[in-house]
């Protein structure tokens, strides 16, 4: 039994008697700042106009009615926030997911896993393709190639847990919003047990398996998080940290899928409500996948795109 990152070369970073150890670990230590958490949580910090896809019927409302490993290939062009993050001297390589916010200004951001770009803190190392639904057409009409003058990693990003996994690019280049890139919604509220969320990306569809060139995308319900531990162990699961799956498995991110959205469906806005980070395998029976919790890291977020 392993525990991977969800990246697209497959980082099996702990062993049986990692998992025993982590089973075992007091929980970490929270950290949070409860004043500026308690002005931030609930206050929004990012632009209107935000968690549209005019391209989906109903702006998608079906999807998460319905039952990327056990999902199906998404609506060209649905998930408009969605981008594919390569290094720069692998423009054809997707590695890790990411999402398209914006600041209060309206300035574009773009919110991946610190574990997708941990050793390689520079910019200029990344560029995200987005617009795009086959990750491989260069020649897709709306495809913008996205690069960065800022990388920062959450400052308390462990490694080893895999706690805080959530790092912000500043935007450099010039982009449109459209019907083929704009911008998800921050949440204002948490997320509660059994509320339906979306993940999409171009991961591998079975575990060390083969990607899809097209976009894929799997309907989750979220775990509570007793459940979470119950299944990964006591103090294996951080406040960061949420899980989402189905009991049978079956339904999963999964490598190459790392950095990208869960998505829940608020007022008819589609919100980032959690980013892919870890799991045993992909869709194993009893092991949700693990995301980064973006309520919890929100009052981060918002210091880094909102420079305060």
């Amino acid at each position: 039994m392993f525990l991977c990152v969800k990246r697209s070369t497959m980082r099996l970073v702990l062993s049986f008697v990692l998992v025993l150890a982590i089973a075992y670990a007091k929980p970490s230590a929270r950290g949070l700042d409860l004043a500026r958490l308690t002005r931030s949580r609930y206050d929004k910090i990012d632009a209107a106009g935000c968690g549209q896809r005019p391209l989906a019927p109903g702006n998608g409302a079906s999807e998460v009615a319905l039952r990327i490993v056990g999902g199906q290939e998404a609506v060209p062009y649905s998930h408009p926030s969605i981008c594919s993050l390569r290094y720069t001297t692998a423009p054809t390589h997707h590695f890790c997911g990411g999402t398209l916010v914006k600041n209060l200004a309206g300035e574009y951001y773009f919110v991946t896993a610190a574990h997708c770009v941990y050793g390689e803190p520079r910019a200029s190392r990344y560029e995200a393709h987005c617009g795009i639904h086959d990750r491989s057409d260069l020649r897709e009409p709306h495809r913008v190639i996205v690069h960065f003058s800022a990388l920062t990693s959450h400052p308390l990003y462990d490694d080893w847990t895999i706690d805080y996994d959530i790092a912000i690019f500043k935007v450099s280049t010039a982009l449109p919003t459209n019907n083929y890139i704009s911008a998800v919604c921050i949440p204002n509220e948490g997320w509660f047990e059994g509320e339906k969320g979306i993940v999409a990306g171009w991961g591998t569809l079975t575990s060390g398996g083969d990607s899809p060139y097209k976009l894929h995308q799997v309907q989750k319900p979220i775990k509570s998080r007793a459940t979470c531990e119950q299944r990964y162990g006591a103090g294996s699961i951080s406040l960061r940290m949420l899980c989402a799956g189905l009991p049978q498995g079956g339904v999963d991110s999964c490598q190459g899928d790392s950095g990208g959205p869960l998505y829940t469906l608020r007022e008819n806005r589609w919100t980032l409500t959690g980013i892919v980070s870890w799991g045993y395998g992909c869709a194993e029976a009893g092991r949700p996948g693990v995301y980064a919790d973006v309520i919890e890291l929100k009052d981060w977020i918002n210091t880094v795109i909102n420079r305060l």
